[in-house]
């Protein structure tokens, strides 16, 4: 009954037509999604070097825990703009699976490795338990499922966890106080640790983390998660966003 009136009242509010074009029936029609321009990585998402597939420059890895941060396009394209908003605010949880394309385009656009050569494991950057309340689910953890899948590495939502609800990042224009706003906001599941001393090996070791998010701009929320993986076993850390801000 409750998911039947959120859907009325969604369909009342935000009638499903396609963002870009109007076309009824859809938010975001497959001729629309096709023509948003995945960007080669060719620089520092920091400090905007040159560098191959959005790796981190050797200064800017000295204020960051990220290896990576790839992104699929810029935040200032009013259409994406428009559908991660509906998304997060919104709460349309149907554009997981368009938006997760974005993602996956990015990945095998500016990859020419095989994914399978390495010891993968997605994680979404997590909610705080008050924030989940509030949206119901975690825009985060259904991007990285669609990623998960398409490329078979497993999905774990149960190793990071979030411990403060902290100031929207999105409202924080300073660097500085964006890295603040998020120090030591998260942490290891306890129930994750309990499992590696029961195996008796870190889950974590030799891994390489694809943590997903849905925006990044200073990168520091994912460069805070980074240092909590890297610090409990992680090789390395990638950030995986739809958009750079």
């Amino acid at each position: 009954m409750l998911k039947k009136l959120s859907k009325f009242i969604l369909d009342l509010f935000f009638p499903k037509k396609c963002f870009g074009c109007g076309k009824a029936g859809t938010y975001i029609c497959n001729s629309c999604l096709e023509k948003i321009e995945i960007i080669p990585k060719n620089q520092c998402p920091i400090c905007g070097k040159v560098t191959p597939n959005g790796l981190l420059c050797k200064k800017c890895k000295e204020q960051s825990s990220l290896d990576y941060l790839i992104w699929a396009v810029l935040y200032s394209n009013p259409l994406i703009k428009k559908l991660i908003k509906a998304f997060k605010y919104n709460y349309i949880k149907e554009l997981a699976k368009p938006l997760s394309k974005l993602l996956i385009k990015s990945i095998e656009r500016n990859f020419q490795f095989s994914i399978f050569n390495f010891q993968f494991m997605v994680i979404p950057i997590p909610l705080h338990k008050r924030k989940l309340r509030e949206r119901d689910f975690n825009q985060a953890e259904l991007l990285a499922k669609e990623v998960a899948k398409q490329f078979s590495i497993p999905l774990e939502n149960g190793i990071l966890k979030r411990n403060q609800f902290t100031f929207p990042q999105a409202k924080i224009k300073d660097y500085k106080i964006r890295r603040e706003n998020v120090k030591n906001i998260f942490e290891i599941e306890r129930k994750f640790v309990k499992k590696c001393k029961a195996e008796n090996k870190n889950l974590l070791q030799e891994k390489t983390i694809i943590l997903v998010d849905d925006v990044a701009t200073t990168g520091a929320t994912l460069s805070e998660a980074a240092k909590v993986l890297k610090k409990a076993g992680a090789k390395e850390v990638w950030g995986l966003v739809i958009a750079k801000g």
